[in-house]
């Protein structure tokens, strides 16, 4: 859909009158941009004779986050496909609570996932933080702002979606998962920008 088309198609059509893509598939691209920084890092670090010592942790970090990118990008589009079934069952389904459900879940799914990932990954920015090339620090430090951002726009379209579900059980477990994240989230950030400026001020 989008991800094989310019960029321009994909902002042009976001700042349109439409529905989607929207705030749900925005957040998966820059998820996917922070994991590509992440990427970039890795690469720079592995194979300099500087960070030998560290080279098997980033190599395998690298590989963590290209499937986690892979997984981002692939939401980017999903995320419109969802919104429109959705868009479409609320019509078609109007008082009919079991399936709005249904449909409410699987569009919540994907911001959902969005959270997960962006969760596991700022845990490998850390390392990257630690461990990675101090010459690209600043591509952690955006990297790290990029995913919480990310995860944070993908927990207002959680939200949104919980608001519609009436299965009880089902929204105290996504509320049981994302609060730690969350509080995870926050903290996390903040000790890898400490580390990148520790690094700048050196």
């Amino acid at each position: 859909m989008y991800l094989d088309k310019p960029m321009k198609a994909y902002l042009d059509d976001l700042s349109a009158r439409k529905p989607a893509p929207g705030g749900g598939s925005a957040s998966a691209l820059s998820a996917s941009v922070g994991t590509a920084l992440m990427e970039m890092v890795a690469n720079y670090t592995v194979g300099n004779v500087r960070y030998k010592k560290n080279e098997a942790n980033i190599a395998d970090i690298l590989v963590k986050v290209e499937k986690f990118r892979e997984e981002l990008q692939n939401l980017i589009d999903e995320d419109v496909t969802a919104y429109a079934k959705l868009a479409e069952g609320v019509k078609e389904f109007k008082k009919d609570y079991a399936k709005l459900d249904c449909l409410y879940k699987d569009a919540l799914e994907i911001p959902f996932r969005v959270c997960r990932i962006t969760s596991e990954c700022l845990k490998l920015c850390n390392s990257l933080a630690k461990h990675g090339n101090e010459n690209l620090i600043t591509d952690v430090a955006i990297a790290a702002i990029m995913l919480e951002g990310a995860f944070f726009s993908a927990k207002f379209n959680v939200y949104i979606n919980l608001k519609y579900i009436k299965d009880m059980d089902y929204v105290g477990q996504i509320h049981k998962i994302l609060s730690p994240l969350e509080e995870a989230m926050l903290r996390l950030k903040e000790e890898i920008l400490e580390k990148c400026e520790d690094v700048i001020a050196k």
